[in-house]
């Protein structure tokens, strides 16, 4: 990597000393910059700017550096800037366009294992928006450390145990309905009208605790129900999983850890772990120095029940002891308001289990999103089905496309722009969804990239076999310089996808594809790029920039367009 050749020079010329190499603020100031001069005036009292010109000099005999290096220079109170020869960037190019869908790929997790975890819907709810941003956020994490160089896997925690399920069971039993004849919507239906019933009538509770009781202790009856529940739900969710593109690899109900939690139960109490609080529920405590630094949390309830707690501890039990689960980093994309929760399941695994120590646990909690500012609720019967989202993408997606394009076509550039609408925010924002905001064709939207992507087809088209042969030694204007190295030092390098990646952020590729969408349409407003003398190197420019915001928008799960 050209950035690794600059650091190298620094640190073999200087020795060993915390100094960075960034892209400065301004492009007009270099492609890189480093402030080794202001670290190390600071160490030895002298001015920063006169040692930078110091520094300077030593660094122009490095013969290694000066074969990627056009120039460098002392800038500001003493900043070192770094200008890359054109014949670095035109073969960065040329790499990059050889690699085809792997041009952004970076190896920084070559050799780990990463497991990530999002989707995570209910059994017997509709697959609402409210699952949109996990599963949306969390396959483009996944993506990501695959382009990383990670071994990854993916595992969808279906929500199919809980209290719930008494309340589905219990009105089921209640009206003696025949599950496989129902659909989701219907079943989501059934428990919201109990919980509605609930309020009027108390003793109906009980009645679903005794219901999840039965099916904890594998009453036949329950299960049945339970299990038919489960089937009629995983048809729905699997058409929508394919329309979302969208493959697991692992999907597993907490319904499987059930066997494993009896045995976390005791390992937490002969640990003491886990204490005995009031009525004989079992409590984890967080502790130190004997004060609490987080509040505690219920293990088993005082009926004997299991809670999401248990459950999740369980998961990680599994996660840590089978082959092809256990990872050097889990990744949880999960709601915020799930961060306490989170919190505590990991540093109880810690408590618990010493494997848990060498691993990295990461809640990448998402915000809250509204529809006209309003929060959607299973329990309020005010959910929007996923579904008619995807639906209406499409739709909306035939008006905005100039020519007549195919369904299946809106539905991508319709589905491409949902998606991006998310991914282009941090994930813990909270937002409110607006159709005007998702498939604007200005600014950082979905529709907006595929144009740019449609656009460097269109001119890629007008000379299909053109060969690509350019001279190293062909020197760049401003324009084509600019481009030129966006795409090598800030994706062909692997720095946008190890930054993403790092930080768990897949709005960090937006924004990037974003700017080099921007620098692509002011290079080509600006520059001719067939019938002229640079043809083949601006050709050269038209076509990685097409292949990276393909590959990038793939990153993000969103498929492109030929025609928009």
């Amino acid at each position: 990597m050209i950035k690794e050749v600059i650091k190298k020079s620094i640190e073999e010329t200087f020795g060993s000393v915390n100094f960075s190499v960034e892209h400065p603020g301004k492009e007009e100031m270099g492609d890189y910059s480093t402030n080794i001069a202001m670290v190390m005036a600071k160490q030895l009292g002298k001015n920063p700017r006169e040692l930078g010109e110091e520094l300077v000099s030593r660094l122009l005999k490095d013969e290694r550096l000066m074969e990627v290096v056009e120039r460098i220079e002392v800038a500001g109170p003493g900043f070192i800037n770094f200008w890359i020869k054109d014949r670095i960037l035109i073969e960065g190019l040329k790499e990059m366009f050889g690699k085809d869908g792997h041009c952004l790929d970076s190896d920084f997790m070559a050799g780990k294992k990463v497991l990530v975890e999002y989707s995570s819907p209910n059994i017997a709810k509709r697959f609402s928006v409210g699952h949109l941003r996990s599963t949306i956020i969390g396959q483009a994490l996944f993506n990501l450390y695959r382009h990383s160089g990670a071994e990854v896997t993916n595992d969808n925690h279906l929500g199919d145990w809980g209290t719930q399920f008494g309340m589905i069971i219990a009105a089921i039993e209640e009206k003696n309905l025949e599950v496989t004849k129902m659909s989701v919507t219907e079943l989501e239906n059934l428990y919201v009208e109990f919980n509605q019933r609930i309020a009027e009538t108390p003793e109906l509770k009980d009645k679903a605790r005794e219901a999840f009781a039965r099916l904890e202790k594998g009453d036949s009856s329950a299960r049945k129900i339970w299990q038919e529940c489960i089937g009629v739900s995983m048809k729905e969710f699997d058409e929508i999983y394919r329309k979302l593109g969208v493959e697991f690899e692992h999907e597993n109900g907490e319904s499987i850890y059930e066997k494993i939690m009896p045995g976390i139960i005791k390992e937490a109490l002969e640990s003491e772990v886990a204490v005995e609080g009031e009525r004989g529920a079992l409590i984890v405590k967080f502790e130190k120095d004997g004060k609490e630094y987080m509040p505690p949390a219920m293990l088993r309830k005082a009926d004997g029940t299991t809670t999401y707690f248990t459950r999740d501890l369980a998961t990680i039990r599994k996660r840590l002891d089978e082959p092809d689960l256990k990872s050097d980093i889990y990744i949880y994309e999960v709601g915020s308001e799930q961060t306490l929760h989170f919190r505590q399941v990991f540093e109880a695994a810690k408590l618990l289990w010493e494997e848990a120590k060498e691993v990295e646990f990461k809640h990448v909690a998402h915000g809250l999103m509204t529809f006209g500012g309003e929060k959607m609720s299973t329990r309020k019967g005010t959910t929007i089905k996923l579904e008619d989202v995807i639906y209406k993408a499409g739709e909306e997606a035939k008006l905005i496309a100039k020519n007549e394009v195919t369904d299946n076509s809106a539905e991508k550039i319709g589905l491409g722009a949902v998606k991006y609408n998310e991914l282009r925010r941090s994930p813990e924002i909270n937002y409110d969804f607006k159709w005007e905001e998702a498939l604007s064709m200005e600014g950082n939207s979905g529709p907006y990239l595929q144009y740019v992507y449609v656009r460097t087809k269109g001119i890629l088209g007008k000379l299909k076999n053109q060969k690509l042969e350019i001279k190293n030694e062909v020197r760049l204007n401003e324009d084509e310089r600019r481009l030129a190295s966006w795409l090598v030092l800030r994706i062909g390098e692997g720095e946008m996808v190890e930054s993403a990646a790092k930080n768990f952020a897949p709005h960090l590729v937006c924004q990037t594809l974003f700017e080099l969408s921007q620098k692509f349409n002011g290079f080509y407003d600006r520059n001719r790029v067939i019938g002229v003398e640079e043809q083949e190197l601006r050709l050269l420019l038209v076509a990685v920039t097409g292949l990276v915001i393909k590959s990038g928008l793939a990153v993000l799960g969103i498929e492109t367009v030929e025609k928009m």
